[in-house]
């Protein structure tokens, strides 16, 4: 169905007062809605075609909101400049239990001493309602990296600034799902654009968290024994073990039905990730993998790994995107993870996935930052902003924020040149 002129405009807030004396920003207004079904197709498709990022991609949204996690809701920002489209922005409204925050971040450079972490982690978790309480994050939870806005190049970063400030104040207000809205978290912001939101809202606290790991393919890179031969020896040698080892599993790309029959057994070897993960906010559906092949179809792949005895040990998953696929989840059943370098084997099969799909880089994400960059991975670093509601209760959160630093990791440099 055709959205109409008139219900824009009835979703359009304007940002006169913000723009003041911001030049190319006066004539700017915002429309927000609150599904991807009632965002103007026409006018998203036109700004994610320009981004080049499938995790802009309307289907793709969508299909993360028809079954999202427990208590998620959804907003999605359409900046108009007079009638014309210039930007996108996305956001998820979730409950947020941050665990395992220690582990995410090298308590010895947080304060004076380690001590001063374990007090104000101490005082988060008990008394800070942000721990525990609603949180609207503009980017996306279940991917890493920049997926939160795009902006039309005509935009200085002062216009995009101000959007951004505008959009979530805007979503705040209009806020509908029944829970006040406490924390603002900005993920995976540019740091041109982050040091311009820092200059219209000084209460934002800026931290950086571990790189998002990205391995660009090379044009001679026709196969994985491309990339083998463009190793340098010791990687070269490494490898070929690994992937001896695991020559005797059978890789089998699944299809929809495949999912659906393996699915109890791929939410657990999942489960059996999550559950040593360094920091995560939320988990997956229990139908995630389902669904979104349904949505996506050939652009969401899964394949599994099975042994000798057609046991279900492993897999991984990835989303094609226009240049750049995008790995997703993965499963393991440890038990096979030494002898086979099940995971590994996993890094190398999506960089050979990769080039077989025509794709110039692999968003690989930002765990196991050392073993990514056995493989040629290089990092991207980015920031994020939180800002609490409560004055009191940010005062607290921005002195211990702007303390954390992620820890420290070894880059490896495997090629010859």
């Amino acid at each position: 169905m055709a959205i109409s002129l008139d219900f824009i405009r009835d979703r359009i807030g304007g940002l006169r007062k913000q723009c003041e004396g911001q030049e190319g920003a006066s004539d700017i207004s915002l429309a927000h809605f609150t599904s991807a079904f009632d965002v103007p197709a026409a006018h998203w498709s036109k700004m994610f075609h320009e981004s080049g990022n499938y995790l802009l991609s309307a289907p793709y949204l969508a299909s993360l909101e028809q079954h999202p996690y427990r208590g998620m809701c959804f907003h999605y920002i359409v900046a108009y400049q007079r009638e014309d489209p210039v930007a996108i922005l996305y956001y998820q409204e979730t409950d947020v239990h941050i665990t395992n925050v220690d582990k995410n971040v090298d308590t010895d450079k947080v304060g004076d001493t380690s001590s001063f972490f374990s007090k104000a982690k101490g005082v988060i978790a008990s008394s800070l309602e942000s721990v525990k309480a609603r949180l609207l994050i503009q980017g996306n939870l279940l991917q890493s990296g920049e997926h939160g806005a795009y902006f039309s190049e005509s935009l200085s970063d002062e216009v995009r600034a101000t959007i951004v400030d505008a959009a979530w104040r805007k979503i705040v207000d209009a806020n509908k799902s029944g829970k006040k809205i406490r924390c603002i978290l900005i993920k995976d912001i540019n740091e041109d654009l982050r040091k311009q939101v820092q200059i219209l809202d000084k209460d934002f606290a800026s931290f950086a968290v571990q790189p998002n790991m990205v391995s660009e393919i090379r044009e001679n890179w026709k196969s994985f024994d491309d990339v083998l031969e463009d190793f340098a020896s010791k990687y070269r040698v490494r490898a070929k073990k690994c992937i001896k080892q695991a020559e005797h599993l059978l890789l089998k790309e699944f299809n929809a039905d495949d999912i659906q029959k393996h699915n109890d057994t791929i939410m657990q070897l999942f489960k059996n990730v999550e559950a040593g993960a360094d920091f995560h906010m939320v988990s997956i559906h229990p139908r995630y993998f389902v669904d979104l092949k349904a949505a996506l179809e050939d652009r969401f792949v899964l394949k599994g790994y099975f042994n000798d005895e057609d046991e279900l040990i492993g897999f991984y998953s990835y989303i094609k995107g226009v240049d750049r696929n995008y790995a997703s989840f993965v499963g393991l059943n440890y038990d096979y993870n030494r002898e086979c370098s099940l995971y590994q084997n996993i890094l190398y099969n999506l960089l050979d996935d990769s080039i077989n799909d025509g794709a110039k880089s692999i968003d690989l994400a930002r765990t196991a930052m050392e073993i990514k960059s056995t493989m040629g991975a290089e990092p991207q670093n980015y920031q994020l902003m939180v800002k609490h509601l409560n004055p009191i209760t940010n005062s607290i959160v921005k002195r211990f924020i702007q303390n954390l630093r992620p820890k420290e990791w070894t880059q490896r440099k495997p090629f010859k040149d």
